[in-house]
């Protein structure tokens, strides 16, 4: 019965945006598997719609830190939550503000505590906290019960906080009913379709770089953009590949420049997409492209994977894992300008290959990504913490 189940509860945003933290708290909380296995409570964290202003610390934030709290509180007191389930940020500022008294609180009331680590990025940004945050955040790691990664080899990101006996993975789900590749859309031939924040973290201004070399081969070409320019960087400022910290470079005097010279036509900004637009403008793209230099697992490369586009994409996170190079796509180390060049080519010259490429991916989806099978995964994460 229903009121015997274990009493969950998950902490995470919720759309809008439409992101993947956002998207995949929903996929979760919407889970049939999940949803017969615990009686599930919520607590939403995003107070804002726009992506833009992630991260900002202004008066709203300083607002909502007591409204959360108030809430959270309130939860813990009126319900015997026995686990709390909470994605936390790889930033000083996210961990002050928010995640260090999230775990502390939920240890207090006797609950345990599952951290998610939807990025690749932690571990880097860590060394630079302030030493007193670092005893701080050390203090709370401590306390976690388990902590969740998006790929076996990113299970040091605690250390030497959390045990690797306490870390487990999760790789992104997708449903694989809706990001079908039965559509009737037509494949706009040269078309490259590239998603998520405009930045140099997620390789924006890199590919603006490669445009006019890209185009004399291949005049056609056409780079679509969705998502949002944004000034700064908020959380990623590694090569996390590499090591190496990104250079930061502004994304509105890139697309100033590709704007200004004659392969101007050659570049489309959507803005941000959702809905029906955003399936139109995967169906009908020719090739996939994430030039991030830090990733967990990339929602939207897996989106395009599941409609059955072959991708250019960079070994980050959980894609050097779980794709295989020249099988899956083709991949290059972020930054590296000529490399991707070169992988844009091999899938731009051949259709035989993008053709196959594609239905490699479509099936690798399917089999090992469903909501289904992660969530079974994930159920089974909850049920062994319980057990602890």
């Amino acid at each position: 019965m229903k009121d015997k189940a274990p009493k969950i509860l998950f902490i995470g945003p919720t759309p809008p945006p439409y992101s993947g933290p956002e998207l995949s708290m929903q996929q979760f909380l919407e889970s049939e598997v999940l949803n017969a296995a615990f009686d599930i409570k919520f607590l939403k964290t995003n107070f804002r719609t726009d992506n833009t202003k992630k991260g900002k610390f202004d008066l709203s934030m300083f607002s909502n830190f007591f409204v959360f709290f108030s809430k959270l509180l309130k939860l813990l007191l009126t319900n015997k939550i026995q686990c709390v389930y909470y994605p936390i940020t790889p930033t000083q500022i996210g961990w002050l503000g928010r995640d260090v008294w999230t775990i502390l609180w939920s240890k207090l009331f006797g609950a345990k505590v599952i951290i998610h680590l939807r990025g690749s990025h932690f571990k880097l940004n860590f060394q630079q906290f302030h030493p007193l945050a670092k005893r701080l955040v050390g203090f709370a790691l401590k306390k976690v019960d388990t902590a969740i990664v998006q790929a076996r080899y990113l299970d040091d990101q605690f250390e030497p906080y959390v045990k690797k006996s306490n870390i487990e993975v999760l790789y992104q789900a997708m449903d694989t009913e809706e990001f079908s590749n039965i559509y009737d859309t037509s494949v706009q031939e040269g078309k490259i379709l590239v998603m998520g924040h405009m930045t140099k973290a997620k390789g924006y201004t890199d590919i603006l770089k490669i445009i006019p070399d890209l185009c004399q081969d291949f005049p056609n070409v056409k780079f679509y953009f969705a998502g949002n320019i944004r000034k700064g960087e908020r959380g990623v400022f590694f090569n996390q590949f590499t090591g190496e910290k990104i250079d930061y470079e502004d994304p509105f005097e890139a697309e100033d420049v590709i704007l200004k010279s004659k392969y101007n036509s050659n570049y489309k900004n959507l803005g941000i997409i959702s809905g029906k637009d955003k399936m139109e403008q995967m169906q009908s793209t020719d090739i996939f492209l994430t030039a991030s230099y830090s990733e967990g697992f990339s929602r939207s490369l897996l989106e395009a994977m599941a409609l059955g586009k072959p991708v250019v994409y960079t070994p980050v996170g959980a894609h050097r894992e779980v794709f295989e190079d020249g099988v899956h796509g083709f991949s290059f180390i972020p930054g590296q300008l000529e490399d991707l060049k070169t992988a844009l080519k091999k899938l731009l010259s051949d259709s035989a290959v993008r053709k196959r490429i594609g239905e490699n991916n479509r099936n690798n989806v399917v089999e090992n990504f469903s909501i289904s099978k992660i969530a079974s995964d994930f159920k089974q994460i909850i049920t062994n913490t319980l057990a602890s």
